[in-house]
């Protein structure tokens, strides 16, 4: 029998259309966009003794704006232009693996894509150097790199960044049904617009009964802001999703809670917001096919001076057709003016008369579809989210000098994935 493939090679696609409205939460203003981006992607994996594996992956993609303003004048008073969009092949991944030579230690370098079990830290790839350990229900890895040290895009200008990047992560799988972890991670911005935040976390990931899973992430902030400003913040997320055992639908029930801590006062030489690494994707699935934000489609914020709390009620009409429901309730912790990197370019508490920490709630609608017309890799996501924004949103209008304040308007954002 053979003991290991030689080569392995796969192609596919991941095309999407991405449609986002009201993202200043003004629908008097016209910033809709709606972007159909094709994509092919495809990787082969190359063993040519079994010590050593070598993986190339590569991307090709275009967007094409279907809907897209030629400027945008944000509530910050910046005036957005559209972005010149060019064609992109891209290197995703470009890496060598040496492994059983010193046992048990393994090594990689090169352009390597990370994903973590939710998404939480890290979904991204990065120029690495690491070394990782599998000793018994152990696995240990150390990395060090950027996100783009190098540009290996062929077709258009891939920046280089500035932050290196620092990991340490374990996990531990000794208890059946369990996973335990826990990870540093420090990256230092070299330009200091992102400062140099040290990240100490612990995670568990529970599936007792097929019936039933959890998770809880627990993370601290330490190190400096780019005001060198000492962290001193923590964020947590916890949940869990039961299936009912009802064969005709399957349907499902998910809670979860979300919370990171905020700051409000610059001025003590404290910096207590939470942030997460800016290397996370917060995607996720619950009890279905589709992977979506499980932070809200529309808002997706970054988990910082926000309490999220989630409902979720999923089900399967068919065989290959599963739906999630999923509904969001915000507040921040600390009164503040804006959501840390969100799709919304709103900000908050304008209407110095009426502060809240209302952020709003969110409504998301999920739908995946797998084997379509029998064909086993052919799948499609739908996903769709609705915002509505809470007393701290009110936008602005009349005289700059001395403004009347309205109710802010609700926010759409809808993605249309096609996998193959």
């Amino acid at each position: 029998m053979t003991q290991a493939l030689t080569y392995e090679y796969a192609i596919g696609t991941e095309s999407e259309a991405d449609y986002r409205r009201n993202q200043d939460l003004n629908s008097r203003v016209q910033d809709n966009l709606l972007l159909v981006i094709p994509q092919v992607n495809g990787f082969i994996i190359y063993r040519p003794v079994n010590w050593l594996s070598t993986t190339l992956e590569m991307i090709l993609e275009k967007e094409f704006p279907v809907q897209e303003p030629g400027q945008v004048t944000l509530p910050s008073g910046e005036t957005q232009y559209a972005p010149t969009r060019q064609p992109s092949l891209l290197v995703d991944q470009a890496f060598v693996t040496i492994k059983d030579v010193i046992a048990p230690f393994e090594f990689h370098a090169g352009r390597r894509n990370y994903e973590d079990e939710r998404h939480w830290l890290y979904d991204t790839s990065l120029d690495i150097g690491s070394v990782g350990l599998r000793l018994g229900h152990v696995h240990a890895e150390a990395t060090a790199g950027r996100q783009v040290a190098w540009d290996l895009d062929f077709l258009r200008n891939e920046p280089k960044d500035r932050i290196n990047t620092y990991m340490l992560y374990a996990a531990y799988r000794g208890i059946e049904d369990l996973r335990l972890a826990a990870y540093t991670i420090k990256r230092n911005d070299l330009t200091n617009a992102e400062g140099r935040p040290l990240f100490i976390g612990m995670r568990a990931l529970g599936t007792p009964a097929d019936a039933f899973n959890y998770w809880a992430e627990l993370a601290f902030v330490r190190g400096k802001d780019e005001s060198s400003r000492r962290f001193s913040a923590y964020g947590f997320d916890v949940g869990f999703t039961y299936r009912f055992a009802m064969p005709s639908l399957s349907p499902s029930i998910t809670l979860g809670y979300a919370f990171g801590t905020g700051d409000d006062n610059p001025d003590d030489g404290r910096n207590r917001e939470f942030r997460q690494t800016g290397l996370q994707s917060n995607e996720e699935r619950f009890a279905g096919v589709a992977k979506f934000k499980y932070y809200g489609e529309t808002v997706d914020p970054e988990l910082s001076n926000l309490k999220i709390f989630t409902l979720g009620v999923g089900f399967r009409p068919a065989r290959n057709v599963t739906v999630d429901l999923v509904y969001h309730r915000y507040r921040s912790h600390k009164m503040a003016e804006e959501l840390r990197n969100s799709n919304l370019t709103a900000l908050m508490n304008q209407d110095e008369t009426r502060p809240s920490k209302d952020v709003g709630s969110a409504f998301d609608i999920v739908i995946g579809f797998r084997r379509l017309f029998g064909i086993r890799r052919l799948g499609v996501d739908l996903r769709a989210g609705w915002f509505f924004p809470g007393d701290a949103f009110r936008v602005a209008e009349g005289d700059p000098s001395d403004p009347t304040f309205r109710r802010a308007d609700k926010g759409v954002g809808v993605v249309v994935k096609l996998w193959y």
